[in-house]
Parts: C-alpha cells; structure tokens; sequence
C-alpha cells in the first residue's frame, strides 16, 4: 500500500473525531497529525519500516508504542483536556487501520501482526489493490494506477466522513 492510502484512512478518522468549536487555522494540522499516524509503522526508520516489517506491524509493538504516548499525552493536563480521550482513541485507531490495510494487498504476505507470539499472518487480499515494487517508485502507468485506485477508494471514504460530519454538525446546531 502507498502513503496515499492510509494518509487518506487517518486524516478520515480525524474528520470524525474533529472535536467541536476547533479553530479552523489548526484543523489542517490535525488532519495532518492524523494522516502521519496512519503512516507510522512504514517509516522509514533503521530497523522500522519495510526494513523489519514484522516488528513494525506488528500489534504488540504498535500497542506498546501507542500506550507510551497514550501515558506522556495524558500527564499534560492541558493537552489532554483540550484532545480528550475520544481523540486519542481515534488516533490509536488511524495508526492501527495501517495494519488491516496492509492486509488487503494482493503481494500474497499478509501481516505477522501476532509477532512475537506467533509468525502466522493476516492476508485479506482484495484483487484491485496492488502494491508498489520499490521504494521510491518509479514514475509508471502501473504507479499511477495504484495510486489513483487508492485515491479513488481512500478519497471516497474521505468525502463520506466530510459529509457525515456536516449532516453531523447541522443537527447539533
């Protein structure tokens, strides 16, 4: 899977927890934060990333790595009141999406999200979604396919929750 894909699922999940009355100067940024969260077991890090896929989508190290910002998040009272746990909660869930995501392209692998407790792996191959051969990519017809299918099928959920948060926010108001 591209960055596109889960930057598009996490800034999603920031747009149904955008807490109310946010000022419109930092909604941006908070998208922003959402879509890096969604990316975070890809980094490309020494011993992160492609580099040791099993450790990085792996849902023990991620769980671990989320309750420790979970913890430092929550002894800055005024951070915590001005998120609340909704969003730290949909945050975990924008990084965590990128496990399951992962999961449904077709290169056959799956995800070893049990690591190190078990090396089985969690493959939900959906045929049109495909995965870039190399990192960077080169710029191709077959690049560019993937990428649009992404945008067409991320993007779309992207607008759904714009949507459903303007119906939201009508209601309320």
């Amino acid at each position: 899977m591209t960055f596109v894909g889960h930057t598009l699922t996490g800034a999603t999940l920031g747009v149904l927890s955008l807490p109310r009355g946010y000022p419109k100067r930092w909604q941006k940024s908070y998208l922003l934060i959402f879509g890096l969260l969604a990316n975070i077991p890809d980094l490309p890090l020494k011993y992160w990333g492609h580099d040791r896929y099993e450790i990085s989508h792996s849902l023990l190290v991620n769980g671990l790595m989320i309750l420790s910002l979970a913890v430092f998040v929550s002894s800055w009272k005024d951070l915590k009141s001005k998120l609340g746990w909704g969003v730290l909660l949909s945050g975990s869930l924008a990084w965590l999406s990128h496990l399951l995501l992962d999961s449904f392209y077709n290169h056959g692998n799956g995800v070893a999200i049990f690591w190190p407790f078990s090396h089985g792996r969690l493959a939900l191959p959906i045929p049109w979604f495909s995965v870039l051969e190399s990192l960077p990519p080169p710029l191709t017809q077959t690049t560019l396919r993937i990428v649009l299918i992404e945008l067409v099928c991320y993007g779309t959920l992207l607008l759904c929750a714009i949507g459903l948060r303007k119906v939201r926010v009508k209601k309320q108001v």
